[in-house]
């Protein structure tokens, strides 16, 4: 599980919010209704590249539902950096990142840069953004977070506290920048199995300074060498200087039966290879040698059985 850490701690609750951001692995469309309250928003990760001095605008879509009531529902914007958590599956909001400039400063969100709007139950409104890179931005990944947080407009104009939703920015600007990484671990859940699926883990470092995302094979051979699967290995992204353990499974149908290698190979950018590691594991069909032997037992006394109850004789 993803671990977050913030600067102010009586912002830490709400914050715990955002380990449903990354157990999605930033690809799964994501909803939270609260108390009433809740944002859908798409997409929940943008991913530009631009170099330095040239901007970018996209638009982000946000859709207040809330399950009851037909209050207006009071939206607040606010543009943070976020850095990776060194060694870990993890993010550290930061407010803002070390640097004259960051992120967060690159980023203009909202209509007018305003950061408080009414949204009513039901209704969607597209929030442009714009990212405008300064000349002097350093090669490798830049990254902010897009907060959007809703809190119920009750009687007397007194807010109730509601949800709060974001998006992941990760910025490259191109240059003299690093793409690698390498495997920490690989392993095998277990050391035998009588039948499929193989589960598999490979635990992966970014070294780079840009966010990567692992792809390879897992090449599967059997006791005499013969390669009997090829299994794509297609990770979530891992941030540089974080680490992110990723689970792989063979779902093999067939029968397994003797001493089986499995090595990852996971490619660079350029098609070379960056991290490897290779386990073991054995397998055997429990459940149909039980059968076989089980039928072999039960044919030898039955042919003994035959052979001292029955006499066969042959009349000329």
């Amino acid at each position: 599980m993803f671990h977050i850490i913030t600067e102010n701690s009586k912002n830490s609750f709400s914050r715990l919010f955002f380990v449903a951001i990354f157990f999605s692995l930033f690809f799964i469309p994501i909803t939270d209704v609260s108390a009433g309250t809740g944002l859908t928003i798409q997409p929940i990760k943008v991913s530009h590249t631009i170099n330095p001095g040239e901007e970018v605008s996209g638009v982000i879509s946000l859709t207040n539902a809330s399950s009851d009531g037909d209050e207006e529902t009071q939206i607040t914007l606010k543009v943070e950096d976020f850095v990776p958590f060194a060694g870990q599956e993890g993010i550290n909001f930061v407010g803002r990142a070390p640097g004259v400039t960051t992120a967060m400063d690159w980023i203009t969100l909202g209509r007018n840069n305003e950061p408080v709007f009414l949204l009513k139950k039901g209704e969607s409104q597209g929030i442009p953004y714009t990212i405008k890179a300064p000349l002097d931005a350093e090669p490798g990944g830049h990254y902010a977070v897009l907060f959007f947080k809703a809190n119920r407009t009750g009687e007397g104009q007194q807010l109730n506290v509601g949800t709060q939703v974001a998006i992941l920015v990760l910025i490259t600007i191109p240059g003299n920048h690093l793409q690698k990484g390498r495997v920490l671990d690989f392993a095998v859940k277990k050391n035998f199995y009588s039948e499929g699926p193989i589960d598999f883990s490979m635990r992966f470092e970014n070294t780079g300074t840009v966010h990567f995302e692992p792809k390879g094979t897992i090449v599967i051979k059997n006791m005499i060498g013969s390669t009997v699967a090829e299994i794509p290995v297609e990770g979530s992204i891992v941030l540089p200087s974080g680490a992110r353990e990723l689970p792989i499974v063979w779902n093999y149908a067939g029968i397994l039966i003797g001493r089986y290698s499995a090595t990852v190979n996971i490619m660079g950018t350029e098609g070379d290879t960056i991290g490897t590691g290779t386990v073991f594991f054995y397998a055997a069909p429990l459940w149909y040698l039980a059968e076989f032997f089980a039928s072999v037992i039960i044919i030898y006394f039955v042919l003994r059985f035959l052979k001292r109850k029955v006499k066969i004789t042959i009349n000329p």
